[in-house]
């Protein structure tokens, strides 16, 4: 009977991507604020590219322009915008910083959360890779990031709602337990491991 009300709790919490509203924590910063269900603009882009504001605070933003059921497309746009900066008619992964990486993966993974899919089925480079793939690249050139390392186990933990929920929280939980320095403010990892425990029976 525990179990039943533990699948119906996850179930009704939704998913690591959609259930996450992390930027909650940040709404002091009116460039969080401003961003509240809002597509890409130049604007945006610009934060987050910017040096202005550090990694968390540019996750926090693509959290709060948030999700739809019928999927976005903030990541091609983000992308248009910077292959126009860069002169660039394709850009491969080995290109783009692990920070522009993970902000990509995240937003793939925002846009279509239901599989995560390409920006381009056909794409040459980045934009042919899934959320989860670019999650990897991120997290591999930087390893000892706490954000890059946190968003993309968010990731995988999606992925992993198809297959093996007791995976969904050991791979958050296993970041959390590295020696590795928390970036994102404490209210946001709390609002993120809140979610995550629902699955720590599985």
């Amino acid at each position: 009977m525990l179990l039943i009300l533990l699948m119906a709790s996850a179930s009704t919490a939704d998913s690591p991507l959609t259930s996450t509203p992390f930027h909650e924590a940040y709404m002091d910063l009116p460039v969080v604020a401003d961003a509240v269900e809002a597509g890409m603009s130049r604007e945006i882009y610009e934060v987050l590219m910017s040096d202005q504001y550090p990694l968390d605070v540019k996750v926090a933003v693509i959290n709060a322009m948030g999700w739809t059921f019928e999927g976005q497309d903030n990541a091609a746009r983000f992308m248009e915008y910077y292959m126009e900066d860069h002169d660039k008619a394709v850009v491969d992964e080995n290109y783009m910083t692990g920070e522009e990486l993970v902000l990509l993966a995240y937003m793939v993974s925002m846009d279509d959360y239901f599989s995560m899919s390409p920006i381009d089925l056909e794409g040459e480079g980045v934009l042919g890779m899934t959320g989860v793939e670019l999650a990897h690249a991120a997290a591999a050139k930087v390893p000892d990031d706490f954000t890059v390392r946190m968003i993309s186990s968010l990731i995988l933990a999606q992925e992993a709602m198809d297959y093996d929920w007791g995976y969904v929280f050991e791979v958050v939980d296993f970041v959390m337990k590295e020696a590795l320095e928390r970036n994102m403010r404490e209210g946001a990892i709390d609002m993120i491991m809140d979610y995550i425990g629902l699955y720590y029976e599985y």
